[in-house]
């Protein structure tokens, strides 16, 4: 079995305070530590690790209505978060919750063997969950990284 390591959407939009749809402030270190443990365990095993951010255009305006304003493509607020880790594999973008909605990340996982994805990473009830049930639709296998994903809402 080939594993690997997708942080999804660890965006300034979504980690950042002042971002424009920010997951609790109170999850934040958590995800960030676990993200960050999880990148090196990854790293030590030899996992592939792939970065897989949203960027929404702006001219799609039924969308952003429905999903609120972040991470517009070329904005501040889709640039990485600078605490989170950078030195991924390889980084696909998406401008829909699930992840594999970009044809090249199934594509890229699949050329290298990989049968089972580790998630973690922003917004869990939509583009985590949604990452997760179009990885098992594909065939993978899904673990979810403990204290690695974040939501809206209080932590509590």
């Amino acid at each position: 079995m080939t594993d690997a390591l997708l942080l999804i959407d660890l965006q300034v939009d979504y980690l950042a305070e002042n971002g424009r749809v920010p997951i609790a402030q109170e999850m934040v270190k958590r995800v960030l530590r676990a993200s960050e443990a999880a990148r090196r365990e990854a790293r030590q095993r030899g996992w592939a690790i792939v970065a897989v951010g949203n960027e929404f255009s702006r001219w799609d305006f039924p969308l952003n209505l429905v999903k609120g304003p972040g991470a517009m493509n070329g904005a501040q607020g889709a640039a990485w978060d600078p605490r989170t880790p950078r030195d991924w594999d390889a980084y696909f973008a998406k401008n829909s919750r699930n992840s594999f909605k970009n044809p090249a990340l199934d594509g890229w996982l699949r050329e290298r063997g990989v049968t089972r994805v580790h998630l973690a990473g922003a917004m869990a009830g939509g583009c985590v969950a949604e990452t997760a049930r179009g990885a098992l639709m594909r065939g993978y296998q899904v673990a979810l990284i403990p204290n690695g994903i974040g939501a809206q809402g209080s932590a509590k």
